[in-house]
């Protein structure tokens, strides 16, 4: 539990310089992605399809999208290297595209999901690799007794930050 608060203490101050411009869909998504870690029953590192990710949150501030636009340089120098593998493993997103923490996803539905952290390493790496060419990325995947409760509120979410209609939970 200690460790948890740490973790979660570290995340926010990776984040202080955004807190100035927090608004509705922000509160929303922090108390989401509390939820996420207070109901889940288990998380698991798993490699998915990187285009079987989907943002939850646009990348509409200034430090985010700056910061996106420097890890498309970073992917774009080493892209040949990396299709050669094709796998974004957490070793070579630690490399290339470093965070206190992995992507973390939920499965809206099977082989689809929402990514609660990463946004913009996962934006970066879709606007770099297309889905031709089918690069994969290993995640730390949640699961819960209530999936669909959890993708709903990932929906409300994505729909504040005008990211679509949302997506069917998985049942």
């Amino acid at each position: 539990m200690v460790e948890s608060i740490k973790r979660f203490f570290s995340y926010l101050v990776g984040k202080k310089s955004e807190i100035s411009d927090l608004d509705a869909k922000d509160i929303m998504l922090t108390k989401v992605v509390l939820d996420i870690h207070r109901k889940r029953t288990h998380k698991e590192l798993t490699t998915v399809p990187l285009f079987s990710i989907r943002q939850v949150h646009r990348l509409d501030r200034e430090s985010s999208e700056l910061a996106t636009q420097q890890r498309v340089k970073t992917l774009e120098a080493h892209k040949q290297d990396l299709l050669v593998v094709r796998e974004m493993t957490c070793d070579r997103l630690a490399e290339y595209l470093p965070s206190i923490s992995w992507m973390k996803v939920v499965e809206h539905e099977p082989g689809g999901y929402i990514a609660f952290e990463g946004n913009g390493r996962l934006a970066a790496m879709q606007e770099v690799f297309s889905p031709d060419d089918g690069m994969t990325v290993e995640v730390e995947q949640y699961h819960f007794r209530n999936t669909p409760k959890i993708v709903r509120r990932l929906n409300r979410v994505r729909r504040m930050n005008s990211m679509g209609r949302g997506f069917r939970p998985a049942r």
